[in-house]
């Protein structure tokens, strides 16, 4: 009898994880549209953001992770441009019947995506655009699970107070909703800590030429330069900085990706000193969970696109998004109301922190990631805060 006994409870040991693997799906695929910039200026990080949301959907279905649904994602190339990324969202909707969307990474871009996505009455989580309010503007479809600029810049401010000597700023931004909501943000904080903006600055994103801007600054002599440009246009800016001598510091918002951003002018970066905000940089003050996640990235992005790959906070992003989608779903299931309601209860422990979200759909930014970087003179960067 004891035999027996301890046969089938081994038996059983066996079968339960494959009936626990079995329950994914066994209430149905649930479609998720996947908005990200897969061609265009910004598809270096795309295609790993793309990686990541995979691996997390993996992750969801392997261990059933949603509740017994499985995940199915479909990606759009939206092109970090407002009317590619519309357009996209509208053909994840009506041509691959999607029932929720996640994107985009410009702020413009998911601004298009929001309102389609309010207009169709289809549930969208906003993942890495940080301009203010993107969720509380659209209506209540939209959520925003990245930390907004104003949180952000609250910190970089607190930071700029408390390590930089100075009595006056020129800020320089680019003209789009990301960099304007900076402006707006970044301004009320200093004339409110007593500091003199002596030149206020914005630029087209597409405009690769910042020396007009950049002779200005002598003239104006301020304390500080603070700037807020793309990840790709940051590394002209700070080359063309480096090239005309200028010697006033320079901070940065978070958009030029750690290590990446130094390959192309670390250099010139370390030979100013800059100093910039980031959400997430890999180093060995990592949790557990973050340094799991940059092996499994790093691997895949080896295996998938043949190159070496630093691990960036739109990757972590792109992971967490599908995760928290997929909790949602398992709290709620998948029809539109009843999974919103689940999106705004939200609590959870993921990557990039703890996620929780206030009255207007927006991430509580107290749980989020945010650290201080500077690029050191032989191109390497350290952490300062």
């Amino acid at each position: 009898m004891k035999s027996y006994s301890a046969a089938l409870a081994a038996a059983l040991l066996l079968i339960a994880p494959s009936a626990a693997l079995a329950q994914a799906g066994s209430k149905g695929a649930v479609r998720v549209g996947v908005l990200l910039p897969l061609t265009g200026n910004t598809a270096w990080a795309g295609k790993t953001n793309r990686i990541a949301a995979a691996i997390a959907a993996e992750e969801v279905n392997a261990q059933d992770l949603a509740g017994g649904y499985k995940i199915e994602l479909v990606f759009g190339d939206s092109q970090c441009e407002p009317r590619a990324a519309h357009d996209q969202a509208q053909r994840l909707i009506s041509q691959e019947r999607v029932q929720l969307l996640i994107g985009e990474w410009c702020s413009s871009a998911s601004i298009a995506v929001a309102q389609v996505a309010n207009d169709e009455k289809v549930p969208l989580l906003v993942n890495i655009s940080t301009a203010d309010q993107i969720a509380g503007d659209a209506g209540p479809y939209a959520f925003q699970s990245s930390m907004q600029n104003r949180y952000s810049q609250q910190r970089e401010a607190a930071l700029l107070e408390k390590d930089f000597k100075f009595e006056s700023v020129a800020i320089i931004v680019e003209n789009n909703d990301f960099g304007l909501t900076f402006r707006k943000n970044m301004i009320a904080l200093m004339q409110k800590a007593g500091k003199k903006v002596v030149l206020d600055v914005t630029q087209d994103r597409n405009d690769t030429n910042w020396y007009a801007t950049i002779t200005r600054i002598p003239a104006s002599k301020p304390d500080l330069v603070i700037v807020s440009i793309s990840a790709v246009q940051a590394a002209n800016f700070v080359k063309q900085y480096a090239e005309a001598g200028i010697p006033t510091p320079l901070f940065s918002d978070y958009p030029p990706p750690p290590r990446i951003f130094e390959r192309q002018v670390g250099m010139q970066a370390g030979k100013i000193g800059l100093v910039r905000a980031a959400f997430f940089v890999k180093s060995e003050t990592n949790t557990p969970a973050q340094k799991e996640f940059v092996a499994k990235l790093e691997a895949r992005a080896q295996k998938e696109l043949n190159e070496a790959h630093d691990v960036t906070y739109w990757d972590v992003a792109s992971y967490d998004a599908v995760r928290l989608v997929a909790d949602a779903i398992k709290r709620g299931g998948p029809q539109a109301a009843d999974y919103l309601k689940a999106m705004a209860a939200t609590k959870i422990d993921l990557v990039l922190g703890h996620y929780e979200f206030d009255e207007k759909r927006g991430a509580k930014p107290d749980g989020l990631n945010f650290v201080f970087i500077r690029t050191k003179p032989d191109g390497s960067i350290e952490v300062v805060q």
